[in-house]
């Protein structure tokens, strides 16, 4: 990220941010639509592709993945380390196998 853009994004403050308020929106319809995303990008002084761009990099902020608590790698490396099935039998004692989502720990 450039450094005039950690500058912007920074400005609001640790609790009032960027990531968070796209969490936020994306809460009750599983992504924030693109209305939402250019509002956003006005707010936080950023251009819209930067707000799109986040939004489409993490799996979270997917329409797919609403109502999900708990997110398990399906990365290369993480599928290599052969652990999920332990990691999904755990959550399964607490999470319905709905509320159980899928993602790159990286982002795509």
């Amino acid at each position: 990220m450039s450094d005039n853009l950690s500058e912007l994004l920074g400005r609001k403050g640790i609790k009032d941010n960027l990531f968070n308020k796209l969490g936020e929106l994306a809460k009750p319809k599983g992504a924030p639509n693109d209305e939402e995303l250019a509002k956003l990008a006005e707010e936080f002084l950023v251009g819209k592709a930067n707000t799109y761009g986040t939004a489409s990099f993490y799996d979270f902020l997917k329409p797919e993945n609403k109502g999900k608590k708990v997110y398990v790698c399906n990365g290369t490396a993480c599928l290599c380390a052969g652990t999920q099935n332990e990691v999904i039998d755990t959550l399964k004692s607490k999470f319905q196998d709905d509320e159980i989502g899928h993602m790159t720990c990286l982002g795509r």
